[in-house]
């Protein structure tokens, strides 16, 4: 081999551990839906800041619905508002955190900001769970049996273990 040969090789070498070493300082966020007893993912995406996603589901007494809405901030999940429509039991009546309003015959919970090192969540059919993410909706009754017990939280990996789990 000659010395041009040797020098290209060796820096075809250097760029492959440059760039793993890259990939695995660098990290990704991701969000996670996890079946806690099954330790199973069954729903993840990458996150980037400002990410928004919600909780919808039937109050269990009032059969109205009940939104609650999340944003991600600097890899957190922060809980950022609550609508519903009717005062059903454990719904509240005021504001602990944020600002309390009602309209269009609604009652609307803005700037929470309490954030959130997870959700736990018991899926049920009668209360039809749903998970929605920048607009795309997940019924998570549809997806899992009821009384199964769900996990949302935020996880960052490096873009080397990212890259690889997906294989």
């Amino acid at each position: 081999m000659n010395k041009n040969k040797k020098f290209k090789f060796f820096l075809l070498i250097v760029s492959i551990l440059i760039l793993i070493i890259s990939l695995s300082i660098f990290k990704v966020n991701t969000l996670q839906i996890i079946d806690y007893q099954a330790d199973k993912i069954i729903w993840e995406k990458k996150l980037t800041d400002g990410d928004n996603f919600s909780i919808k589901y039937l109050h269990s007494v009032a059969k109205t619905p009940v939104i609650e809405f999340f944003e991600i901030k600097n890899g957190e999940i922060l809980l950022t508002g609550t609508e519903y429509q009717s005062y059903g039991a454990g719904l509240p009546t005021s504001a602990g955190q944020g600002n309390y309003i009602t309209a269009d015959g609604k009652f609307i919970i803005e700037n929470i900001n309490q954030q959130l090192p997870e959700i736990m969540l018991r899926v049920s059919d009668y209360a039809q769970h749903e998970f929605i993410f920048n607009n795309k909706t997940f019924k998570l009754y549809e997806k899992v049996e009821t009384e199964t017990l769900l996990q949302i939280k935020t996880t960052a990996f490096s873009y080397l273990s990212f890259i690889l789990r997906r294989y």
